[in-house]
């Protein structure tokens, strides 16, 4: 990463300015918890705010640069940070296309269609070579934890309630008061919506929309009408719905509209990322980002493994409880998921072997997708700045000071990292005085592989057709010629209801 250097400066230490810099950049800033500001007016007086100044010399000239900051400034040109990646990392942190990738497991091939890119690698590369400029011009890096302090990881189980079979829900509850305290279901509305019991059991949990009928359509009235079925039916069984998990994990922005018009707060959707940070993907229709926050899960559950035919439940515990110890070393969310009709109600072990991988670790925040996603939205929304003081000392100091979770900042230093609480606005500190330790930030799973895919016609048939299979022929519309065909096809081939 080029740069221009200047000398020692009172300026801020943070936050770090953005000057005409891609959205992808603020993306993964916000999602480290470094503290950052856009400069929306490059006027010298704007750059008083920090010391280090991000700028893309595609769109910001090395000369305006020299003529705008002043000496006490350090310039960072991204740029460079293009250099070696086989793509644009910041065009790819924004992608929302999704591909089909395959883990080897115990023998087996697993296959789901996960976002195009690692979107959470992409990011680590980009903020270590970021970092590693900041320390070498004699900054500090700094970021605010990415949980309530003390803890250095969080754990969560998603259920899918997708299929109708009360028996089978029944089976799992019963498996399921192990880590009930950290356990958000999504449910299908047609599955469940009439069996009042079910639902009375839900009201106890954490319980979100996983749509009416069980598909996400490219056709975004269709998606707002399957989302708004499911909301009043929530709402009407005395659930307050504010979050939304895709079928498949798919995603559109159609869909993220819909959510966004519902006042839903975040949705968890692997086709835009997965075993990363939350973050907010980016709307290329209005060139913003969603206000609905993303919350990344692992993307393979048991279904993978028994479409494979392992049918042993401790093969699939092993490997789930290998993912959640893996990212727990690693810092990181360890949030897995799966479904329990004809799936985990009979193999209960595998939720057994979960509790007994996260229930004795005083550091893991066992929680909620909903209250982990408003912690990460309070986290997203704080304001501050490190400032240099006499005699070597720094000061945390924070524009809209809120109590609400316990804070903590941590300071990076090579490959050891300091943690400390901030239990005021204003926090003094000298770093000889912190305690550093060692942590093993590397994520110890087998990577995803992409899947060689050749397009069809009949491929793309499906894709102008929106074609699926699950919504009941008399509820499609024929509001367009699309639709009409579609229609058409669905009466030809009968009533018969084979799934998406």
């Amino acid at each position: 990463m080029d740069k221009i250097l200047g000398t020692n400066t009172p300026l801020p230490c943070l936050p770090l300015l953005l000057w005409d810099t891609p959205p992808g950049l603020e993306q993964v800033l916000a999602q480290e918890g470094v503290a950052f500001l856009k400069i929306r007016d490059p006027h010298p007086l704007s750059f008083r705010a920090g010391r280090f100044v991000l700028y893309d010399s595609r769109r910001v000239s090395r000369a305006a640069v020299r003529v705008t900051l002043s000496a006490d400034h350090v310039a960072l040109d991204i740029d460079g940070l293009r250099t070696g990646e086989p793509y644009d990392p910041f065009k790819a942190l924004l992608e929302t296309r999704a591909r089909r990738a395959s883990w080897r497991v115990a023998g087996r091939t697993l296959t789901e269609r996960v976002s195009r890119y690692d979107r959470a690698a992409i990011r680590q590369r980009l903020l270590h070579r970021i970092r590693q400029a900041v320390l070498r011009s004699g900054g500090i890096w700094a970021r605010l934890a990415p949980y309530p302090f003390p803890c250095r990881s969080a754990f969560n189980f998603r259920v899918d309630l997708d299929e109708p079979v009360p028996d089978d829900y029944a089976r799992f509850a019963r498996a399921r008061r192990r880590v009930e305290d950290c356990c958000t279901h999504f449910v299908s509305t047609s599955a469940y919506g009439e069996h009042a019991t079910i639902l009375q059991d839900l009201l106890r949990f954490d319980t979100q929309s996983h749509g009416h009928h069980h598909v996400v359509y490219r056709d975004p009235e269709a998606n707002r009408r399957n989302l708004m079925r499911a909301h009043v039916i929530l709402a009407e069984s005395g659930f307050h719905p504010n979050a939304f998990a895709a079928p498949h994990g798919r995603w559109n922005q159609g869909l993220d509209s819909a959510l966004e018009d519902l006042g839903y707060e975040y949705s968890s959707d692997f086709q835009l990322g997965h075993d990363d940070f939350p973050f907010f993907p980016w709307r290329h229709d209005e060139a913003r980002f969603s206000r609905v926050l993303q919350v990344p899960i692992h993307p393979v559950c048991e279904g993978l493994f028994l479409e494979t035919g392992a049918t042993p439940g401790r093969v699939i515990a092993d490997y789930l409880v290998s993912v959640v110890r893996s990212k727990i070393a690693a810092g990181e969310p360890a949030f897995v998921y799966g479904h329990p009709e004809r799936r985990l109600a009979r193999i209960p072990e595998v939720l057994s072997a979960l509790d007994a991988a996260t229930v004795a670790n005083p550091l893991l925040w066992r929680v909620t997708l909903t209250e982990f996603a408003a912690w990460w939205r309070w986290r997203s929304e704080r304001r501050w700045s490190l400032v240099a003081k006499p005699e070597g000392r720094f000061e945390v100091q924070f524009d809209d000071w809120d109590s609400r979770y316990p804070l903590g900042l941590e300071i990076r230093r090579g490959e050891h990292v300091s943690s400390l609480p901030l239990l005021n606005p204003r926090t003094m500190l000298r770093l000889e005085d912190l305690v550093y330790e060692r942590r093993d930030l590397r994520l110890d799973l087998p990577a995803p592989r992409p899947v060689p895919w050749s397009p069809s016609l009949k491929a793309a048939v499906r894709d102008v057709l929106d074609w699926e299979t699950v919504t009941p022929l008399e509820e499609l519309t024929g509001s367009t010629w699309a639709a009409r065909v579609k229609k058409r096809l669905r009466s030809w081939r009968g009533p018969r209801k084979t799934g998406a």
